[in-house]
């Protein structure tokens, strides 16, 4: 048996002591590596998950509004209805105010009663204006109304002297025997007769 020298009695085994503090310091100095490792896995995992998504809602947003689209039902179209413009005719002329000649107005022909046995019929110039007025030219005594024109026929009332505003009907006849000349007139209850050699016109 030899007596170890002084540099064997360096090289001695380690302890226990020793072998759990280098696993210790060899673990420690593995353990940034393996979280390194796995946060960079979760990272990636993170990045798929994510472009997936974008993936999902862009492509699946647009399926979805495509199919949207094509179930849709359109609309049906509008028919508008057009009239076709009918060409004015231009042979017609436009008749204005000063195209038109005015009518001729002319005065009313004076009615003539049917003339009876003893009586003519009155001339253009012996019959009443029915465009004019006439008084009653008198003096002071009353005109006479009667319903025959005749000085013996009955009388039916009296128009005062100076009395105004008589229109006469256009009536007229002249009776033989007593030679006045008869106008007919309504006294605003009834035609009656008056002479006419006592009214003027107004």
């Amino acid at each position: 048996y030899s007596v170890p020298s002084d540099d064997e009695s360096n090289i001695l085994p380690p302890t226990m002591n020793e072998r759990a503090m280098n696993e210790r310091a060899m673990n420690e100095r593995a353990l940034p590596q393996a979280n390194r490792t796995v946060l960079g896995l979760l990272l990636a995992l993170l990045a798929i998950a994510i472009v997936l998504a974008l993936w999902f809602l862009i492509f699946d947003n647009d399926d979805s509004s495509t199919s949207a689209a094509s179930q849709a039902p359109r609309p049906t179209p509008l028919t508008i209805a057009t009239s076709t413009p009918v060409p004015l005719d231009t042979s017609i002329g436009i008749i204005t105010t000063e195209d038109v000649e005015p009518e001729a107005t002319t005065a009313p022909v004076p009615s003539s009663t049917p003339v009876a046995e003893g009586f003519e019929a009155c001339t253009a110039d012996a019959s009443p204006l029915t465009t004019s007025s006439y008084i009653v030219d008198t003096n002071t005594a009353p005109l006479n109304q009667r319903y025959e024109p005749s000085v013996g026929g009955a009388q039916a009332g009296s128009f005062d002297p100076g009395q105004t505003g008589l229109v006469f009907t256009g009536e007229c006849v002249v009776n033989v025997t007593d030679g006045y000349t008869w106008w007919k007139i309504f006294n605003g209850t009834e035609d009656v007769w008056v002479a006419s050699a006592f009214v003027t016109p107004n």
